[in-house]
């Protein structure tokens, strides 16, 4: 047997014991009325509208980039769907603070082909708020691999009316192993282990070392702002582009298989922006090779974009009110913004189409709720969590800013920076009325994949509570709770602020591999069964959270000065 299988024989064997021995994992004596949970799953299981709900937002109304027109209209559909099933208080909720989105966007049309030295489309999307070309245009392709400024000096002179690659050729690895991946019982035992398990050999990550499951990301794609270091090399690199009077550039990522990713700037000025353009490795190496032979190649492009000035951005809320309880609130969540190189179908409609059935499932059941339960749609989840943030903000708490340092260079970050405004020192707690009032919120964004547990966030006193939850769910595949942390996802913009909030443990699928942030991002990419289950799960936990004599316990709040909720925690 290798170390690596001797090491989860060893970890689901200590979690049994565990388990069997009444450990720290043992149940909390929960009140659970199984004949409403029965309600809930016969509607969830049988009468289930997530899939059709899931298509209105994979098909009709995407992609959803923040403050484009295709948001608000699937805004305005969820709205009208809510209220039709009987939610109450349904509404769009526009952010306090705009967060620098001063223009929407959208890309209206895309046309790249090489013309020479022979003719083949070029499949691509562009960069998001960057601007399109004065109709058609054409030029020779220059591949300028630079990583520091003084890279860049040879080519003054030699970028005129040239579209710029931004990156050597990449070596794509074959798909050796099926992209498609779920839990194992040995990685979900090592998850409820803490601290996680070492690394046993060189350049083995451990199971669940990652923000979608047990792999790590694959590689982001080369963007054209970053942070620190490399935001100030890519500035240099596009203000050297723009003067030397370059068409766009282009870039990949080394997936390959017709796979690229795509982000974007929304602070980008389109007087002074190239068009920057996303293409899959194929495409990108071919054209590559062929300069390496010291074959010229020639790129036409014919690009549309239109910017919006001060589009609407915002959350859509909805609630179910409670009865006796009802000054109290349990909350669900998903982000409704996309990116725009696909539909967005799991990252992150899918998690909206859950949430939206799970409160359409304790409507249509007619279960009794003690607490109010309301969802949140969040937008600009993909620029930093924003939405969730200012929704927190103006309901529940904020963080106060901590004295800039001495001798802190001017236009530093803020204290609390990093994505979701946590992951660095925390300022004084500012408390808003309904602080005490909020239970718990749940969020999905994960992907397709199957829910198979919980991350605490650091929070014990839960386990034992949702433990004893989970258990009329083990049939679904509900079964694991660790106390480790989880990131990059709204979750945190509850928790940040010491207010329980938590994201399920998802079945990877192909969150990591094929769809997140890609051009492969649709509605065949989900599963069925995975994403009825995931819903029903959700109304489950929305209604015994709803009903339970306590709200959900809270962990210490982190100590003013000090590190925050970091970003990943595992």
């Amino acid at each position: 047997m290798k170390r690596t299988h001797l090491w989860w024989a060893l970890a689901a064997l200590v979690v049994g014991l565990a388990v069997t021995a009444g450990g720290p994992l043992r149940a909390a004596g929960e009140h659970i009325n199984y004949a409403d949970l029965n309600k809930i799953k016969a509607e969830g299981l049988q009468r289930s509208q997530v899939m059709e709900l899931c298509s209105w937002l994979s098909d009709v109304y995407a992609p959803r980039l923040t403050g484009s027109p295709t948001a608000q209209r699937a805004a305005d559909w969820a709205v009208r769907k809510m209220t039709d099933w009987g939610l109450v208080n349904v509404k769009i909720e526009p952010w306090v603070n705009k967060n620098g989105f001063e223009r929407g966007w959208t890309n209206d049309k895309f046309y790249m082909a090489v013309t020479a030295p022979e003719r083949f489309p070029i499949p691509g999307t562009p960069t998001a708020w960057t601007p399109g070309t004065t109709g058609p245009i054409a030029g020779e392709v220059v591949l300028m691999a630079a990583t520091t400024v003084d890279d860049l000096a040879p080519f003054k002179g030699k970028l005129k009316a040239k579209w710029v690659m931004l990156q050597a050729v990449p070596d794509v690895p074959a798909y050796w192993d099926p992209q498609a991946k779920r839990y194992t019982p040995e990685q979900l035992a090592s998850l409820e282990l803490n601290p996680p398990p070492p690394v046993l050999e060189f350049g083995v990550t451990p199971p669940g070392a990652g923000r979608g499951g047990p792999t790590p990301a694959a590689p982001a794609a080369p963007q054209a702002f970053g942070g620190g270091l490399a935001a100030a090399f890519n500035a240099a690199r596009h203000e050297f582009l723009r003067a030397e009077g370059a068409l766009g550039t282009i870039a990949t990522v080394p997936r390959g298989h017709g796979l690229y990713t795509i982000s974007g700037n929304r602070a980008a000025d389109p007087a002074t922006t190239l068009p920057a353009i996303s293409i899959a490795a194929e495409h990108y190496g071919r054209i590559g090779r062929m300069l390496a032979k010291n074959v010229p190649v020639t790129i036409e492009a014919d690009i549309k974009s239109t910017f919006y000035p001060n589009p609407a951005v915002f959350n859509v809320v909805g609630e179910i009110p409670g009865t006796d309880k009802a000054d109290e609130i349990v909350m669900l969540g998903a982000h409704i913004d996309t990116w725009h190189s696909a539909t967005g179908a799991a990252d992150d409609g899918v998690g909206v189409a859950a949430m939206m059935e799970a409160m359409r499932i304790l409507k249509a059941s007619g279960v009794k709720l003690r607490r109010t339960v309301r969802v949140g749609l969040w937008e600009g989840e993909e620029q930093g969590l924003i939405g969730s943030r200012e929704y927190v903000a103006a309901h529940f708490a904020s963080r106060q800013a901590l004295p800039a340092a001495p001798g802190a260079a001017a236009g530093a970050a803020p204290a609390g920076g990093g994505r979701g405004g946590f992951g660095g020192p925390q300022g004084p707690l500012e408390m808003k009325p309904d602080y005490d009032k909020l239970s718990v919120y749940f969020n999905i964004d994960n992907g397709t994949g199957a829910l198979r547990g919980i991350y605490l966030q650091g929070n014990d006193a839960a386990g034992p509570i949702f433990r004893e939850w989970m258990e009329p769910f083990r049939s679904l595949g509900m079964t694991t709770i660790t106390v480790r942390n989880t990131g990059g996802t709204d979750h945190q913009s509850f928790d940040g602020v010491g207010l329980p909030g938590f994201q399920f443990i998802q079945d990877e699928v192909e969150y990591n591999s094929i769809t997140h942030h890609t051009n492969m991002d649709t509605f065949e990419r989900l599963q069925p069964n995975d994403v009825t289950k995931m819903a029903t799960i959700a109304a489950g936990f929305a209604y015994l959270a709803a009903n339970r004599d306590e709200k959900i316990p809270r962990k210490p709040l982190p100590v003013p000065g000090q590190g925050g909720v970091g970003r990943g925690g595992q």
